[in-house]
């Protein structure tokens, strides 16, 4: 059995335009995502594990920073939600 860590994050976190990437991202295909993507209700549900360098290119910094404070707090997905609390260490955007 293999369980997992995620750590869930406020979608204040991201920006619009990341909001509508990420949207745009998981009704993709798996294999065209720079990023895996799950798109819940209220958010989205993504890896922490540091991307390779040509989809690094494509993945709006915002995130990036959020994958590695994720993998910084040992968790493997991280789980924007927009009930959750902001996080002091990373930039929020105007909703």
């Amino acid at each position: 059995m293999e369980i997992g860590r995620y750590l869930v994050i406020g979608t204040m976190h991201v920006s619009m335009k990341t909001a509508e990437t990420l949207d745009a991202w998981a009704l993709l295909e798996p294999a065209s995502r720079p990023l895996g993507v799950a798109s819940t209700h209220y958010g989205w549900f993504i890896p922490t594990r540091d991307a390779e360098e040509s989809d690094r290119e494509q993945i709006p910094a915002e995130l990036l920073a959020a994958m590695a404070l994720g993998r910084e707090q040992g968790c493997d997905y991280l789980l924007f939600d927009c009930d959750a609390c902001a996080i002091d260490a990373l930039p929020t955007f105007p909703w």
